[in-house]
């Protein structure tokens, strides 16, 4: 009986532990790490940057994540893009340190493909075709295993109809 209990604590801390390859999709919904810490409070000492605040549906911007100072380095991130609860567009990554991640869609979320330092990334965000109204952008931001953001939000990004 012991033996079960200790593969059963064992296997639970196992599935707990960083994850150094990625977020999982089962982290999609809450953003949450499963880290066996809290989250840090916000704001963060983190940027979510777009070089325009109005765009058409269909169109694609740049959204940039970045440390406020040197010391700021994460070496892990979520990204999403939402409409309310609803995670909207799809993703474009080009470079070796991230990965599209499957949230429901193909691609609709962005996370780290391995656990390198980083002070900032950029991604190309497109909206989808049919989508009006305002966007934010959420990031979570693991900088070391037990020191971590959820969800931090961008301002919102109005999407205007291309009708």
């Amino acid at each position: 009986m012991m033996f079960a209990y200790i593969v059963a604590v064992v296997s639970a801390l196992a599935l707990t532990s960083a994850y150094p390859t990625g977020a999982p999709s089962s982290t999609c919904v809450s953003m949450r790490p499963g880290h066996l810490a809290e989250p840090q409070p916000h704001p963060g000492p983190y940027s979510i940057t777009t070089p325009v605040n109005t765009m058409k549906a269909g169109d694609s911007i740049e959204v940039t994540i970045s440390g406020n100072t040197p010391e700021d380095f994460f070496r892990g991130i979520l990204l999403e893009a939402r409409q309310g609860d609803k995670i909207v567009g799809t993703w474009t990554v080009n470079d070796d340190f991230s990965q599209l991640l499957d949230c429901g869609e193909p691609g609709n979320a962005v996370t780290h493909a391995n656990s390198v330092d980083k002070l900032t990334v950029s991604y190309l965000w497109t909206a989808p075709e049919d989508l009006e109204g305002d966007a934010v952008f959420l990031v979570t931001i693991v900088k070391v295993y037990e020191t971590f953001w959820v969800a931090l939000p961008s301002a919102p990004v109005k999407v205007l109809s291309h009708h």
